[in-house]
């Protein structure tokens, strides 16, 4: 399942962000396509179990499960390593299924202004099949290394908070590059249940084509370690591939 998709998306997203009333804040990483510069803290683990689905015209996609496993080493970095089992379904061709690529990642927050300052962050991931070797021997992803260098802001405006992010996807010979970006805000409604927004692109190297995406989510908050995490959104354009119609996620997340 391809990293969802910056170009001239984030700049919508920017406005949009600009406009919400007061009392919004923002809230990156799973469940939406946008992270931020949060980390788990000292010694915990945060884990995210989780039902991927895309839906365009001639596929359906899953990632069931798709399993997130992050650590906090001090109190402004964390570890991840992310691994999903893909099952695909595609019109005339049948049903396949297999591991997915593998992502292991560093994200280091290394400015932080406190409560109400900028946070930023940077993230580099690595997404191979041969962390996985079996992955792309049944046509479900893509061969080879490819690598995310991408930075993460937020700033808190009073009661409203801003978070975006935008980064570099670096691929092998004979895949394309691409930037993505994205902007999300969120409202607290109440303690423990959070509702968010985001406008999410990528865009090919020299914007050519680009894959703007409009999502929505929640956080529940069920125990003090336990957080049911949802979003759902769809492709507003796709120039990169089949435009998705529908895409979801249904996950627990687990912080210890």
């Amino acid at each position: 399942m391809p990293e969802r998709r910056p170009s001239h998306g984030w700049r919508t997203g920017l406005l949009l962000v600009l406009l919400v009333p007061i009392g919004v804040h923002a809230q990156g990483g799973p469940p939406m396509l946008t992270d931020d510069p949060g980390t788990p803290g000292d010694g915990k683990w945060e884990v995210n179990i989780a039902v991927l689905a895309e839906h365009s015209d001639h596929s359906t996609e899953y990632a069931a499960p798709l399993l997130d496993i992050n650590y906090g080493v001090g109190e402004r970095i964390q570890l991840k390593f992310e691994v999903p089992w893909l099952i695909e379904t595609t019109s005339g061709s049948g049903t396949r299924s297999g591991l997915g690529n593998g992502i292991a990642g560093v994200k280091w927050r290394f400015f932080d202004g406190g409560e109400d300052g900028w946070k930023i962050s940077t993230y580099p991931q690595v997404e191979s099949s041969h962390f996985v070797p079996s992955s792309w021997h049944h046509g479900l992803t893509d061969s080879g290394t490819s690598v995310l260098l991408p930075l993460e802001f937020e700033h808190a405006l009073g009661p409203i908070d801003i978070g975006f992010d935008a980064g570099r996807w670096l691929r092998p010979s004979g895949q394309f590059d691409s930037w993505i970006g994205g902007v999300v805000v969120g409202h607290e409604v109440r303690k423990g249940l959070e509702f968010m927004a985001e406008i999410h692109d990528e865009a090919a190297l020299g914007f050519g084509s680009d894959a703007l995406t409009l999502n929505f989510g929640t956080r529940w908050e069920l125990a003090d370690c336990c957080t049911l995490i949802a979003s759902a959104g769809t492709d507003l354009h796709n120039g990169l591939e089949d435009k998705r119609s529908f895409l979801t996620y249904v996950g627990v997340q687990v912080v210890h």
